[in-house]
């Protein structure tokens, strides 16, 4: 049972933490074993906060955890759980990817997802790696919606025969505008700009091959009315 107590007064949380991550003195191999998962946890977080939680429940009642209902659980430890979350959305900020990128949360399910196929295959996890596989999906997502975002708009907009052509690029050039905004608010790590190129090729094609079935479809209809 966890005491927050040293030498026996008693200490905060963080206290406990940072008592905890003291180093011994010395160089032999026990001292430097001892030592070294402190230092990373050092290094690696220089910001630490430490939370405690007391026995959610009575110990009969643990295989069904995560079933009771909230008024079975002790709470001291709704107390804690409540103090944990209110500290995590007030101070915790956007996970990064190397390069400031910011990584929402169906991003980091996918990367979760490739780290653990990654160990399942026995392979080393590799985060360029994992990034680059999740740039392809996202990306290819995003081109899709931008896509149908296009057609959509073009079907409501244009009514053939326009007055001009003028009329019918503008139509294009608003729809094609509107696709890339969606594309850019769903891309994400878009090197060299490979994807949001493909989505321009795309487009025209779609804008020439839906104005000609378009205006193919005028045309039967005015034969059909002579």
């Amino acid at each position: 049972y966890l005491t927050l107590e040293v030498d026996g007064q008693l200490i905060t949380a963080d206290e406990y933490l940072e008592n905890s991550l003291r180093l011994k003195q010395g160089t032999n191999e026990s001292v430097q074993n001892f030592n070294l998962p402190r230092l990373c946890i050092k290094e690696f977080f220089p910001v630490r906060k430490c939370f405690i939680f007391d026995s959610p429940t009575h110990r009969k009642k643990l295989a069904q955890l995560e079933t009771l209902p909230n008024d079975e659980l002790e709470p001291e430890f709704l107390e804690q759980v409540a103090a944990f979350c209110s500290y995590i959305f007030n101070h915790s900020k956007t996970k990064t990817l190397p390069g400031g990128i910011k990584v929402n949360g169906p991003h980091l399910k996918s990367l979760v997802l490739t780290y653990i196929n990654a160990i399942s295959r026995g392979d080393l996890p590799c985060m360029e790696n994992s990034v680059l596989a999740l740039a392809q999906i996202k990306n290819s997502e995003a081109v899709k919606k931008a896509i149908a975002h296009y057609d959509q708009q073009m079907g409501h907009k244009v009514q053939l025969p326009t007055e001009t052509l003028q009329e019918l690029l503008d139509l294009h050039r608003e729809s094609e505008r509107e696709a890339t905004e969606v594309f850019m608010k769903n891309s994400f790590k878009d090197m060299d700009q490979k994807f949001q190129k493909e989505l321009e090729v795309i487009i025209i094609f779609f804008f020439f091959s839906s104005s000609w079935g378009l205006i193919n479809n005028k045309r039967q209809s005015c034969f059909l009315l002579l």
